[in-house]
């Protein structure tokens, strides 16, 4: 469940990055691929209490019990569409699940000269790139839910 834009490049590589570019709440994210673990429909995820900021549930994918982390939450705003989507990524304590907008994610390859630091301070990203107007922050998921 992923589709390509632009071009794909194999000469070069070690000076791009691979990214998945999805969204939430209608806002335009990106992740690189080597924290994508999969994508897959959105499950109903199931409450859990806890005094954990943005880790308000768990989802079961397969065999596997998934915490949630509550990117809309963050980011104030609302998953948009009727069927949601569900991003699994890794994280150094385990893997993660983000419901994400029901747009099919895509995927990106970015030159390096185009990464620049990010402005924003919503979220913690390892970078971002501009898309017309656009700025697209690059999520680093080894931060999320680690307090910066």
């Amino acid at each position: 469940m992923l589709r390509t834009g632009g071009k794909s490049q194999h000469q070069g590589a070690a000076h791009s990055w691979q990214v998945v570019v999805f969204w939430v709440g209608g806002r335009q994210l990106a992740v690189k691929t080597l924290d994508v673990t999969e994508i897959s429909g959105w499950t109903q995820p199931i409450p859990v209490s806890g005094q954990t900021p943005f880790f308000t549930a768990i989802v079961r994918l397969d065999h596997a019990v998934l915490p949630v982390f509550d990117l809309a939450a963050l980011l104030q705003c609302a998953v948009q569409g009727s069927h949601p989507l569900c991003l699994r990524v890794k994280h150094p304590l385990g893997d993660m699940a983000l419901c994400i907008d029901e747009a099919i994610p895509v995927l990106h390859t970015i030159d390096h000269s185009m990464i620049q630091t990010y402005r924003g301070t919503d979220l913690p990203a390892e970078g971002s790139y501009a898309n017309g107007l656009d700025e697209i922050p690059i999520l680093s998921v080894s931060r999320l839910g680690m307090g910066s």
